[in-house]
């Protein structure tokens, strides 16, 4: 019998915006939420930013070139939704679960992210919607 992908809650959803600064403050001021941190996750070629919103967050993600994942999908889709994430535990024994299951990953292994040790799922195993599993950091907010 096959195991399933337990998930915790939504972590996050990922907005994909041509600049980070602007959605920054429009976050700020239409919604008074704090002003959060931005980083550069160089690998992953983003500025990005997660804001507390209850008990999810929301990431701003800019790209910082054209031809990023993020930036193709600018180009193609425009700015939105970008993608949706699950905080789950033992993110590597997710992997191994959706593997048994035949789920398409983007991420055969985790990988080090902004809100913690991430993996991709690619969107043509959940409805066209791009899935990030999420094993939070003990740090993380």
């Amino acid at each position: 019998m096959l195991s399933k992908c337990d998930i915790n809650n939504i972590d996050h959803v990922g907005i994909a915006v041509k600049n980070i600064d602007r959605s920054i403050e429009f976050f700020t001021t239409v919604f008074g939420v704090p002003k959060p941190i931005v980083s550069v996750i160089t690998d992953q070629q983003v500025k990005a930013t997660l804001i507390a919103v209850g008990e999810t967050r929301i990431e701003l993600l800019e790209p910082t070139s054209p031809d990023s994942p993020v930036g193709k999908f600018l180009k193609n889709k425009g700015e939105g939704l970008h993608h949706l994430a699950f905080n789950v535990d033992s993110i590597s024994d997710k992997l191994e679960v959706l593997k048994e299951l035949n789920i398409d990953l983007i991420d055969q292994h985790p990988r080090e992210g902004l809100s913690g040790t991430i993996a991709f799922i690619h969107p043509k195993s959940v409805f066209g919607v791009l899935t990030e599993l999420v094993e939070s950091d003990s740090s993380a907010d």
